[in-house]
């Protein structure tokens, strides 16, 4: 997802720029990152480099943590970053003061979002993510996709590692005279 920006650099710090995007790749290949990329850019003449301002919407291909299905998830990312040039577009010489985390421009004429769209997009996925709200998982017994219909296997109520709390857990509720359980 490159933008030209030679001209905006050369412009006073504050001249901005917008773009509407559409089904733009952005692919960052040391990471074999590749998604589709619409929404809205503005880019503003900053004294480092170019600061912008993304709106933009994203197609995730993730797999669900129950029933482990791949899906594809919509996600919103918002961000405003800065992209900072190396050299000095007049003299040539390196800029001093760029940080290693620092988003770069390359060669003083193109800034490419897509590893900040790769980085956002990383920070925004789900922790756990399910294909569906109603999604039943695998049976734990024989891995059975449940969604797709019921194994044979017998499952108890409280598995058997957790029975000591369950106990106590009883105890507790019974113990109280008046109704309250204190834990």
């Amino acid at each position: 997802m490159l933008f030209n920006v030679s001209t905006l650099l050369r412009e006073p710090v504050g001249s901005t720029r917008s773009y509407h995007i559409e089904d733009e790749p952005a692919r960052v290949p040391d990471e074999a990152y590749a998604t589709v990329v619409s929404g809205d850019v503005r880019v503003l003449r900053s004294v480092r480099g170019v600061f912008v301002s993304a709106r933009l919407a994203v197609r995730s291909r993730l797999e669900c943590g129950r029933c482990l299905a791949s899906f594809e998830h919509d996600l919103s990312l918002e961000f405003d970053e800065e992209f900072v040039v190396e050299h000095d577009l007049d003299t040539g010489a390196p800029v001093e003061g760029i940080m290693p985390d620092d988003f770069r421009i390359e060669g003083g004429q193109h800034l490419d979002l897509s590893e900040a769209v790769r980085q956002y997009e990383q920070s925004a996925l789900p922790l756990r993510p399910v294909c569906r709200p109603d999604c039943r998982g695998l049976c734990p017994a024989c891995g059975q996709d449940l969604n797709e219909q019921a194994c044979g296997c017998e499952r108890e109520g409280t598995d058997a590692r957790w029975a000591g709390l369950a106990t106590l857990a009883e105890r507790l509720r019974t113990e109280d005279d008046d109704g309250r359980t204190e834990a």
